[in-house]
């Protein structure tokens, strides 16, 4: 499966260095503003404080505020289509089901931890924006795929009567349960330390079905 297309806004490379350096500044400032749930109540004049640059310098690289957001979801859920992409090949370094979900899991977590603020605005923006939504689709979508390609050498140890099916749909279960702990910060009473165990049981669980 090809990658998926991701662009929510394009926004030209600078030709001066100096420039492209403090583009970059900008997109740092933003996502610090994003990890600490800021972003939102951030002025144009914050950010470009933040960023070491000015409001004249903001609005000729970006154009407006909204154009920043897109840009730092976009790398974001670029990230994380690269990030699972890079685990269709090693399924099979894995001995069998329980290994291939742990590798699955482990990762997706671990991409997660740290990113409420993103998460966040991620989740509210799909609620507003139906293009957003698609591309949130698309991205989830790649996701299940790549996870159905990583466990395909154990595919005769999934119990559910349609494999690839259970594992797409086990995959946006896992997804949904992390995004709940990941933005609200639990998951019923689960301690963080206990999230790894519980979240690969529970996927490993749905494939092998009851017993």
């Amino acid at each position: 499966m090809s990658q998926p297309d991701l662009t929510l806004v394009q926004v030209p490379e600078p030709n001066q260095a100096r420039s492209r350096q403090a583009l970059e500044r900008l997109l740092a400032a933003g996502e610090k503003l994003l990890a600490d749930n800021q972003f939102e109540e951030a002025s144009v004049a914050e950010i470009a404080r933040l960023a070491e640059s000015s409001v004249g310098t903001f609005y000729r690289l970006l154009g407006d505020k909204d154009t920043l957001s897109l840009l730092l979801l976009q790398r974001f859920m670029q990230q994380l289509a690269d990030k699972t992409a890079s685990l269709r090949g090693q399924g099979g370094d894995c001995r069998d089901l329980a290994e291939g979900v742990r590798l699955l899991t482990d990762n997706y977590i671990d991409v997660y931890t740290g990113r409420r603020g993103v998460l966040r605005a991620v989740i509210l923006r799909a609620s507003r924006s139906a293009p957003f939504r698609d591309r949130v689709h698309q991205l989830n979508t790649h996701i299940s795929s790549t996870a159905c390609d990583c466990l395909a050498p154990f595919m005769d140890q999934v119990l559910h009567p349609r494999p690839r099916q259970a594992v797409s749909s086990g995959v946006h279960m896992v997804l949904g349960a992390l995004n709940q702990h990941t933005v609200t910060g639990t998951l019923g009473d689960l301690q963080p330390e206990a999230l790894r165990d519980e979240i690969a049981r529970l996927l490993l669980g749905y494939l092998r079905g009851p017993r």
